[in-house]
């Protein structure tokens, strides 16, 4: 661990320098990996599709705050859903009016992992986001994971009827029976049940693992979290006797797990290796006490050398001053 905290503590140091810098290329990238799945999942107007307008949003999310990303993919959301169908893109929007009310009611903040799900959906990594969302968020934690769930769900029900939706586009009659057809696409979608139910659980297990007193209790909190979901999966799918990719689920699972653990150790600042436990009392009570330090990392000794009027002087003075450069560098950490 002290070797992980080590690299952890390095990584910091290279962040906090360069902060300025990283900061607007991590939101670029998010930004850019969100709209390239939403493009490929339902690509349906052009001028969304275009690279010019998805690098104008690029550079636009990042001048502006994480949660801009979440109003930019929601409006490429919508407009490539209107050029499907205005009534799709109106449900949508009402949808999305909905979630996000309910997002800033109870977990503000965090709107960012519902755009996130297309894009995890993407990579093959959905389950990593409830674990992240239960390890840094509250109690309410489920509500972005099963908002995200359904919006994408959704937009994979449309998408399959996309055929429908275009051959009855402009007709007066077809106006009336494609809103029924709208909200069927996602009517008895056993898949999308069944992942918002572990999602939400596995979401509410992190966090409420993570609360334990115990040492390592956040690694602890994603283990049960990587576990549950991958047994309410099975579960789920026996129970509705559903095709599940039960491979893809474990191995995603897995993949997430790890990348939890490694955003969980950026996140941390308890050192549970030197952890004490400490007692004492007064006239009323006995106090038990667990003490959990901070993660420290030991400066580098530094080498003193002696400066003498013989033998080789400039070489003693050119080592004096990278001594010298290194006193500094570590009072400066």
């Amino acid at each position: 661990m002290n070797k992980l905290y080590d690299i952890r503590q390095k990584a910091k140091d290279f962040y906090l320098k360069y902060d300025a810098y990283i900061t607007p290329a991590a939101k670029a990238l998010v930004t850019l990996v969100v709209l390239l799945a939403i493009n490929s999942l339902i690509g349906h107007s052009e001028a969304m599709t275009s690279w010019n307008i998805v690098f104008i949003a690029v550079l636009v999310s990042a001048l502006l705050p994480w949660s801009a990303i979440t109003g930019i993919a929601a409006l490429f959301v919508v407009a490539n859903l209107y050029a499907l169908s205005w009534e799709i893109a109106a449900v949508m929007a009402a949808f999305l009016f909905v979630a996000a009310v309910m997002h800033y009611v109870f977990l503000p903040g965090y709107g960012i992992a519902i755009a996130l799900f297309p894009a995890a959906y993407f990579l093959h990594i959905p389950y990593v986001i409830p674990l992240i969302l239960g390890i840094v968020g509250g109690v309410t934690t489920f509500i972005p994971a099963g908002i995200g769930v359904f919006l994408y769900y959704f937009i994979i029900g449309i998408q399959k009827n996309a055929d429908y939706f275009m051959r009855t586009s402009g007709s007066g009659a077809g106006t009336l029976e494609r809103f029924p057809q709208i909200f069927s696409v996602i009517k008895d979608n056993k898949l999308m049940i069944i992942s918002i139910v572990a999602f939400c659980v596995t979401a509410m297990l992190v966090h409420l693992f993570k609360k334990l007193s115990s040492d390592y209790s956040g690694y602890i909190a994603l283990a049960v979290g990587t576990i549950a979901n991958i047994v309410i999966f099975l579960i789920g799918g026996f129970a509705a006797d559903a095709a599940l990719p039960y491979v893809d689920i474990f191995i995603g699972s897995v993949i997430s797990f790890v990348l939890g653990s490694a955003i969980l150790l950026w996140l941390s600042a308890a050192d549970f290796n030197h952890t004490e436990y400490l007692s004492y009392e007064d006239d009323d009570y006995v106090y038990y006490v667990k003490a959990v330090p901070k993660i420290k990392i030991a400066a580098k000794k530094v080498k003193i050398h002696d400066i003498t009027a013989d033998g080789g002087g400039a070489d003693d003075i050119k080592k004096a001053l990278e001594a010298l450069g290194e006193i500094e560098e570590n009072e400066r950490k």
